[in-house]
Formats: structure tokens, C-alpha cells, sequence
């Protein structure tokens, strides 16, 4: 007989292996929730010293685990993922700092009797939950320094450099500012902690600040004991962790939304720093290193007050396929690094067409003018937002280095997008937010008539590496193209599947742009807000948003932003769960999909590009087109007088049922066997033959026209059995089920 596999998963496998057993039963007897299975251990935990007695309970605790199916042991396998990963390498050093700093003698004292990293972080998680999870905070928050979609630096113009610690944080104060920027509602809470982080090898000496507080409301769907299934409302919990270091006047903010970072990062200038974020402003600063791609050599620019004399690349470090290969090339300033490049490594080496660039370090040859003392600068950066400039102790040496990457073309500071230019290109913001990709082309900019530098310093945008594979649909060459350097500067040559040349382009069009998702988003909302009369902002999913509520005459009516409703799939889960908040009345969903269902749920669908405002108006969208749209849409909205069905292209149509929300229909199967329902209860005679309903549509049942959620709610709700076996009904107020479905 075959043996059975193990549902354990690997991390509650290497705790099963190497944890003290009294801590290994104290921790995997923990529930943090009701739903949790109750694991059932052994009473008798056996003296750590009786090595027979420990293996047989270890061995006795796998068997009683091994009957719980993998996914009931998964909130397990994440305790065991938290305490390891809190007992290993850096997190180590995480787990040490914040125990000094929170918690009392006797506790820390007790703390380092636990015989091994391990059992010091069990001890912790168990004894110390506070501290346990400040401390995963702040190991998180120094490896999202890595990871540029979760972490944010900003530098703050400060004319002196502070002494500050964590006791000089009005942690109140500073929660009242954050629930503030942040929009958050009476009822969810918001709460500070600051704490001290000693100087290390790598860091100076900082304070870290942990904002928690509820997300916007979200909903899963729960299957009921009778086949139903219902929205289960939660908010989820947020977290803010901020690291403020005085030495180098930075704030870094670390928040999956991008902005949350500013906001917080603000207020805490604000609060703390006591800065006047007004007339000095945060600079986010991003450093661009792809003009390095057609030469390491720089120009000896102009900078007022100072005189240039050579200008020298010292260090340059290209990633080989993935992050965690790279190669570094370092010469001394009296070397030409490009010509370094060229003769050891040839004329087509990896400098000419690196994937990217993960370190350059230029060195600086000047003087004051004045002052004949030569000098000399070294400035190093690392990624997109790390400069070793932000250490410099001398503002004048400062100030040198980032004019100087400015005239390079290195360094771009954040700049807000003024609100008259974002209104210009509402349309345009309005198609990447219904994009299916994360990325984007120059040449899709460009069409567009966006600018990708103005977004990138409005945060928008992060630039990404060129294509080097294109699709060539031109003349004789169909196929995958090659994107290679020019001799031309600013193009690229092209070379079709079969080494053909299909010419040159402009390299611009095949720059490769990130979008900011989130940030976008955020723009969309703060653009279309001044329509609201009431903002609640709720995330439904993650193609619908609930805005608030617009005022047209004395109704209150809900505004939705959805994007993607193209896609049929993407539309009968939303229909789904618009159905379910059918209480909240009639309302208006906007999008900018160009095919798309009349309805969703008991909602009317507005395009936004029909119902742009004009540019002398203050809205982006036109108040009278959206209610007109909710008038002449609001009877279908509540099923109208008689059944009907609406196409609205080949393949969508919306099911209007009297006393009914609104079902859309995707797919011609569905479409054809509800039209042949209608056409029965018009004709006074409900009750469909299934071979009838089913003619042509290559099914013998209807509930194989539709997806499992889809029937499960439309079931007896809007589609049931006659009154003779083998018959099918539309259901109405007229016409019920005759038995359960």
C-alpha cells in the first residue's frame, strides 16, 4: 500500500523537528480564531531531557496533525512560518532589538534563559504578542528596502539635524494626524507605537513608528449549509511602518499602498519634526540609471559656484538575468571605464545591453570658486532610491552631488501633478486603469499623448527595462522580433524571426513603464470625488470600488467605479455580488470598458467617456449625463414591468424579471435558453420542455450553461423546475418552482 502523504507543510515540519517540546505543544495548542480545527494533543508533555520520550511525543503529535486536511492546517503552518522566520538570520537581530526596547528585566531576562533562537522567538509569540509582532514589523520594514512596491524614501529639509528619540513621540497626537490623512471613519481605530533602534553596522541609529489601522471595508463569499452562498463582510487590518533616521534627515515608509506612504510620512514631518510641510514638502527622490545603457561616460556640466574638472564612472554593477546574479565592473579614476569594458570584455559586452543597472558609483573632480583646494565627491547609487549623497554630513557637498545628478538626467524628485493637467487626461488615466497589463510602452504612452516623464515624477509611472521582443506584422515579416542597438542615438533597429531587418524605430516607443495601480486608482477616486455628496470608500474587488453617493433630486444613489467589464467572467462575478447589496438601492456604475452589460446587479452601467465633462466645468464627468443615465435606466434597474432580455452584443445580455435585480447574461447558451423562457412566460404557458430549452445549445441541462457560483445563485431565484418533471420555468411573481432545483 501506497503511503500517505503528509499535509504538513515545511515550515511546521522543521518546527516539528527542531522546537523544545514544551514550547513546540504550548504553540501548536494555540487558536487564534473560532474557525480554527481544536488539535486534540497529548495532555503529558515529556521532560526535554528524555530524548526516548521526546521523539515518541513529537512522532505522536505528526500523526494527530497528520489527520487535519492541508488547508485546515494552514493557519499553523503560519505560526510556524512567523516564529522560524523571527529565528534565522536577520530576524535574529530584529526580535533582540525591539525585546530590549519593549519589554521589562525580568521579562528580557527570562527571554535569554530560552536555550536557542528558536525557542526565544516561541517564547516571544507566546508570552509577548505585542512585541513579537513589532518585531516582524521591523524586519519587514528593512527588507522592504529591497522591494520598491511596498517602501517609499523621502528626505526632509531640515536646517538642522535633531537628536530625537522614540519618548519624544506624542504617539496620540500623531494617531489623530494619521486617522486624519489617512480619511479613516469614527469607528475604526487607529493606534501609534514608536520605538528606539540602535545604531548598527549598516544603519545609524533611528526611530521606527508603527501606524495600525482597519482597512476599507472588503467581503468573501461563504458557501452555506444549503448550497447559497452569501457575502461575509471584514475589514481588514492595515499597517504603516515608518523609520525615521536624524543623521540623515530621511523618512522611509513601508505600506503596500503607495498613498498611505506619503500621507503618513507627511504627518509625521508634521507632528514629530515639526516641519512645515506646506512650503517645504517631502522630496521623494528617484534615481533613473538607464542612461547608462548607451554610455558609462558624463558630461562636465555647469553648476554655479563651482568648477568641474573631470568627471569620472568608477563602479558600474549590471544584474545577468535575475536579481540575484550580478557583475561589477570597478576601475580607478584614472581609468575610461567604457573603454575598460570594451577591451576585456569586447565591443558587444554585457554594459552595451544590461538588463538593468543596479549600481553606479561616479566620482567627482571639482573645486570651490574661490577656493583653489581641489576636491572630490564620490557619489554612489544604489537601485531607484537609495544615494549614499543622504549621508553626506556637509549640506554644501549635498546640495553639489544633486545638482549634479539633476543635469544628468539621475535623479527625479516627486512633483504632484497639477489638477488641471490630471483633469486633461482623465480619459487617458482612465484607459491604463482598465488595462489587463501592469506595464506599458512608450509608443502605448504616446498614443495615448502622455507624457511618461510627468507621470513618473507624479508617481504614476516607474520606469522598467526596454523590449528586447517584439510582434512584427509588417509587409513579408510575421512573427517575434528582435529589439538591438542602433548606430542612430535614440533608435533601435529592429530584426525580424529569421534575422530579416524590419528597420529602425524610435527608441522612446519601447521603453517599458510600471504602473503605479494603486496610486492611479487613488487619482481616478480624487478626480471623481467632488461629485459625491457622501464619500465611504469601500473595496468590493479588485476590479469595484464603491465611491459614495451622488444627490439627484431627493435620492441618495450609489456610485461604483468598475473597470474591466469586457471581460465576462470579470462581469458575472460582479453581477454576483452587486445582487447580494441590493439594499443599498439603484445605483450607477462607471467605466470605461467599451463593451460592456447595461446593468449590474440592480446598478445602471455609465460609460465615462460619454459623459466627459466640458473643460470650462470644474467636474471631469457631466452631473446631467449620469442623471440621465440613472433615470432612464432606474425602471429596467428594478426588473421593469415584464420579463425581458436585453442584449447588449453577441455574447452579453442583461435578464429583466419584475420585483427582481437585474441578472446579466455571458455566453450565447445562457442568453438563448433564458430568451426562450421569457418567450414561454409571454405567451402565457411557463413551463420549457428541457429538450426545447436546451435545442442547439449542445447541453442537456441549463445548469451546465452556467458556472458553479452563477447557478448556485440564480437557482429558484430566477430559473426553476415546472410543473411537470422534465419542464423548466422562468421565476416570477406569477410563476414558482414547482420543486427544488
Amino acid at each position: 500500500m501506497p503511503r500517505k502523504s503528509l499535509p504538513l507543510g515545511p515550515e511546521t515540519l522543521g518546527l516539528l523537528e527542531e522546537a523544545r517540546i514544551d514550547l513546540l505543544h504550548a504553540l501548536l495548542g494555540e487558536r487564534e480564531d473560532e474557525n480554527e480545527p481544536v488539535i486534540a494533543l497529548p495532555q503529558d508533555v515529556p521532560l526535554p531531557e528524555d530524548d526516548a520520550a521526546v521523539d515518541a511525543c513529537r512522532q505522536n503529535i505528526t500523526d494527530i496533525l497528520s489527520e487535519f486536511t492541508r488547508d485546515e492546517l494552514r493557519p499553523v503552518e503560519q505560526r510556524s512560518r512567523r516564529v522560524r522566520m523571527l529565528a534565522r538570520g536577520k530576524g535574529i537581530v530584529s526580535l533582540e532589538t525591539i525585546v530590549d526596547q519593549h519589554l521589562d528585566d525580568e521579562a528580557i531576562r527570562e527571554f535569554e534563559r530560552q536555550p536557542d533562537h528558536l525557542c526565544r522567538s516561541i517564547w516571544a509569540f507566546l508570552n509577548a504578542r505585542e512585541t513579537f509582532e513589532n518585531a516582524e514589523s521591523f524586519h519587514f520594514a528593512r527588507q522592504f528596502r529591497n522591494h520598491g512596491k511596498l517602501y517609499d524614501a523621502f528626505e526632509v529639509d531640515l536646517e538642522n539635524a535633531e537628536t530625537l528619540d522614540a519618548a519624544a513621540v506624542d504617539e496620540t497626537a500623531l494617531a489623530k494626524k494619521a486617522r486624519q490623512v489617512l480619511e479613516l471613519r469614527p469607528e475604526i481605530s487607529c493606534t501609534v507605537k514608536a520605538i528606539d533602534l540602535p545604531q548598527t553596522d549598516a544603519h545609524p541609529a533611528s526611530i521606527m513608528v508603527i501606524v495600525r489601522h482597519g482597512g476599507p471595508l472588503s467581503s468573501v463569499f461563504h458557501l452555506r449549509d444549503d448550497g447559497r452562498s452569501r457575502a461575509m463582510y471584514y475589514r481588514p487590518p492595515n499597517e504603516v511602518t515608518l523609520i525615521y533616521t536624524p543623521s540623515l534627515r530621511q523618512i522611509e515608509v513601508c505600506a503596500d499602498n503607495p498613498v498611505a506612504r506619503q500621507r503618513v510620512g507627511d504627518a509625521f514631518a508634521e507632528i514629530v519634526l515639526h516641519h512645515d510641510i506646506s512650503s517645504k514638502p517631502l522630496t521623494w527622490k528617484r534615481y533613473n540609471l538607464t542612461r547608462f545603457r548607451s554610455s558609462l561616460r558624463l558630461d562636465l556640466p555647469m553648476i554655479d559656484g563651482y568648477t568641474i574638472s573631470c568627471v569620472r564612472v568608477l563602479e558600474a554593477e549590471v544584474r545577468l538575468g535575475n536579481w540575484r546574479r550580478k557583475l561589477l565592473l570597478k576601475v580607478t579614476i584614472d581609468d575610461d571605464i567604457e573603454e575598460i569594458a570594451n577591451q576585456y570584455l569586447g565591443p558587444q559586452n554585457v554594459y552595451r545591453r544590461p538588463a538593468a543597472f543596479s549600481k553606479i558609483t561616479i566620482a567627482v573632480a571639482y573645486n570651490r570658486a574661490g577656493d583653489t583646494k581641489k576636491r572630490t565627491l564620490n557619489i554612489t547609487i544604489s537601485g531607484t532610491k537609495s544615494c549614499n549623497l543622504q549621508s553626506h554630513k556637509d549640506p554644501e557637498e549635498r546640495s553639489l552631488g544633486f545638482a549634479l545628478l539633476k543635469e544628468w538626467g539621475i535623479l527625479q524628485a516627486f512633483r504632484q501633478i497639477d489638477m488641471d493637467d490630471l483633469r486633461g487626461m482623465f480619459a487617458a488615466l482612465l484607459q491604463l486603469h482598465e488595462g489587463v497589463e501592469n506595464e506599458v510602452s512608450g509608443q502605448q504612452l504616446r498614443e495615448l499623448g502622455l507624457d511618461p516623464q510627468q507621470l513618473i515624477e507624479g508617481g504614476l509611472l516607474e520606469r522598467r527595462d526596454r523590449q528586447d521582443v517584439i510582434l512584427i506584422d509588417e509587409g513579408d515579416i510575421d512573427g517575434e522580433g528582435s529589439v538591438e542597438p542602433s548606430k542612430k542615438e535614440g533608435m533601435v533597429k529592429i530584426t525580424g524571426p529569421f534575422g530579416e531587418d524590419a528597420g529602425e524605430r524610435p527608441a522612446s516607443d519601447h521603453d517599458m513603464y510600471a504602473i503605479n495601480a494603486a496610486w492611479l486608482h487613488e487619482t481616478l477616486m480624487s478626480l471623481l470625488k467632488p461629485l459625491l455628496r457622501k464619500r465611504a470608500v469601500e473595496v468590493l474587488d479588485t476590479n469595484l470600488t464603491r465611491l459614495g453617493a451622488m444627490q439627484i433630486g431627493e435620492t441618495e444613489v450609489p456610485i461604483y467605479l468598475g473597470r474591466r467589464l469586457d471581460e465576462l467572467q470579470t462581469v458575472e462575478r460582479l453581477d454576483i455580488l452587486m445582487r447580494a447589496r441590493n439594499q443599498a438601492g439603484v445605483g450607477i456604475v462607471l467605466t470605461a470598458s467599451q463593451a460592456k452589460p447595461a446593468y449590474l446587479g440592480p446598478n445602471v452601467i455609465a460609460p465615462l467617456l460619454e459623459n466627459l465633462a466640458p473643460e470650462s466645468e470644474d467636474f471631469v464627468l457631466s452631473r446631467d449625463g449620469l442623471e440621465l443615465a440613472w433615470h432612464g435606466g432606474r425602471e429596467l434597474a428594478g426588473g421593469g414591468e415584464v420579463p425581458r432580455v436585453l442584449r447588449s452584443g453577441p455574447q452579453s445580455a442583461t435578464l429583466h424579471v419584475p420585483g427582481k435585480p437585474p441578472l446579466v447574461l455571458t455566453g450565447a447558451n445562457q442568453i438563448r435558453i433564458f430568451e426562450r423562457l421569457v418567450a414561454a412566460v409571454l405567451a402565457g404557458s411557463p413551463d420549457v420542455q428541457v429538450k426545447t430549452l436546451m435545442d442547439g445549445t449542445g447541453s442537456r441541462n441549463p445548469q451546465q450553461a452556467f458556472r458553479a457560483p452563477t447557478w448556485r445563485d440564480i437557482k429558484v431565484v430566477y430559473i426553476g423546475r415546472g410543473q411537470k418533471r422534465g419542464y423548466w420555468r422562468l421565476i416570477t411573481a406569477d410563476a414558482t418552482p414547482a420543486a427544488p432545483v
